[in-house]
């Protein structure tokens, strides 16, 4: 069956463990701690080098392939952050994929609401894949591979409409709360095909302004994702809680292949400049344009289209929420294969590092409110916590991930594009600024016993002069009240002492 558009949806969300509140940021983060389900639907796939046995039927074949051009293709140092290798210590990355899929059975429906003729549209598309990656650095991956295959749904526009609501996974900042204005969210999205009860795998976004019912959704639901988002990873572990960790929508991994369209691509360079263009890589599905000023608009598109294969009839687009690709309808085998695979794997990274930043920026502001308590429990949660993002500078993320010439250029649009420089600087400033905090707070403490030292040396100081001037028994000779009389002048002395080291202190500002 042809494939006229391939489309993958990625929700990154932050986990933690219930009761974890006060644990140190690297047990927070230890991935051997998750509690899994062992009844659990999904199953954890293992990357092996040593493996020598595999069956080597037609889709084993393809997947070694694939995953042999992958591991060529980028550095040995970035293999942990995207492959979990089987023996690995201290991993970064625990990956796990559903089985049903693989029977071809599975599909993607999403329902839109057509305001303007008043009917539902509905797309359909077959589930190649749904994968769950959990990080080390307490965030993780939901993607789904969705393959478009119903000639009905090769246009233009419906490859769009595809993007826009599949991708929506709870009602954005706008009103879409009745389900016949909607203008952003589907109607309803159902996965079919998965195990387990049917009604966990749907959605149909029913938000209510107010709560009628004590089960509705409504204010006290916002930020919470789609009914089968919680469900699918929910049955992985129901230790965890989940939190969408960027916005209200799923990123974006589509190649669409167009003939019409690529043979323009090659006959006209302002191609890059027309509505459609802008539109697809946007994600954009209206009558017009999000940006309604040419001279921005341009802007926008040259920061966001790579141009290396205009003449073949080729364009990429990389957005902050977006990774695109453009070609005829022959490139699926080469560049879709790719779109699926190596730049699949290229923009996770880069949504792991804009997510991981995020979890950090969260447990930053959680730490420092930690000010009031325990110095010695502040001092070891800010440790612990400098010790994982000092993991994560050397081991997720990278300037540079691959040595060949269009992944550096794409990797390096990618950064700019999420402005992880500035993320990470800025991350590096709150961390830094919190781990001097901290060394402030010990070296305080420091002083104060030191201070303590002090005064209790001052203490001794009469007893000392006594002993230095008069000799060990100054008054040996002077009957039974020598030692009351040495005792009573050294309390005497050390009183008046401790009041001119009182006197002297100047007030603190506590």
């Amino acid at each position: 069956m042809e494939t006229y558009s391939y489309h993958i949806f990625y929700f990154p969300f932050k986990w933690e463990l219930r009761g974890d509140e006060n644990r140190l940021f690297t047990e927070q983060t230890d991935l051997e701690r998750i509690p899994l389900n062992v009844h659990s639907f999904w199953k954890r796939m293992q990357y092996n080098p040593e493996e020598r046995n595999a069956s080597m039927d037609e889709v084993t074949i393809r997947e070694r392939k694939e995953l042999f051009g992958e591991l060529q293709y980028y550095f040995d140092f970035v293999h942990p952050v995207l492959y979990d290798k089987k023996g690995e210590k201290n991993p970064i990355i625990f990956h796990f994929e559903r089985e049903e899929p693989k029977s071809g059975n599975v599909e993607y429906h999403i329902t839109v609401r057509d305001k303007e003729n008043q009917i539902d549209r509905k797309y359909i598309l077959q589930v190649d894949a749904i994968n769950l990656n959990l990080y080390s650095t307490g965030v993780g991956i939901l993607s789904f591979y969705l393959a478009n295959r119903m000639e009905s749904q090769k246009d233009e526009y419906s490859v769009r409409d595809i993007n826009q609501f599949g991708r929506r996974i709870m009602p954005p900042h706008s009103n879409e709360f009745d389900a016949n204005e909607r203008g952003m969210l589907a109607k309803s999205i159902v996965i079919t095909g998965l195990n387990g009860d049917a009604y966990l795998y749907l959605d149909f976004f029913d938000y209510k302004i107010v709560d009628e019912e004590p089960d509705s959704r409504g204010l006290s639901n916002a930020w919470e994702p789609a009914i089968f988002i919680d469900s699918l990873i929910e049955d992985l572990s129901s230790g965890m809680d989940v939190t969408p960790v960027i916005d209200d929508r799923m990123l974006v991994n589509c190649w669409y292949g167009n003939d019409e369209l690529s043979k323009e691509i090659k006959n006209n360079e302002d191609f890059v400049f027309c509505d459609f263009w802008y539109k697809y890589i946007f994600v954009d599905n209206g009558k017009d344009t999000s940006c309604k000023n040419q001279e921005m608009k341009k802007d926008l598109l040259k920061k966001s289209t790579y141009q290396r294969w205009q003449e073949y009839g080729t364009l990429y687009g990389v957005t902050r929420y977006s990774l695109v690709a453009l070609t005829d309808q022959g490139a699926l085998d080469f560049i879709g294969m790719h779109m699926r695979t190596i730049y699949s794997r290229m923009f996770e990274l880069i949504i792991v590092q804009r997510a991981s930043v995020l979890r950090f920026s969260s447990e930053v502001t959680k730490v420092s409110c930690l000010s009031k308590g325990s110095r010695r429990q502040l001092a070891e949660r800010i440790s612990s916590l400098y010790k994982e993002y000092i993991r994560f500078v050397n081991q997720v993320y990278f300037r540079s991930v691959t040595a060949q010439d269009q992944g550096i250029e794409m990797y390096n649009m990618m950064m700019e594009q999420f402005l992880l420089s500035e993320k990470i600087k800025d991350l590096d400033d709150e961390i830094g600024e919190l781990n001097q905090y901290v060394t402030l707070i010990i070296e305080q403490k420091r002083s104060e016993n030191g201070e303590w030292l002090n005064k209790l040396a001052a203490c001794f100081l009469p007893a000392t002069v006594m002993t230095g001037v008069f000799g060990m028994n100054p008054f040996g000779e002077c009957g039974g009240w020598s030692l009351l009389i040495q005792i009573g002048i050294i309390l005497i002395l050390s009183v008046v002492v401790l009041s001119l080291i009182h006197i002297s202190e100047p007030t603190r500002p506590y």
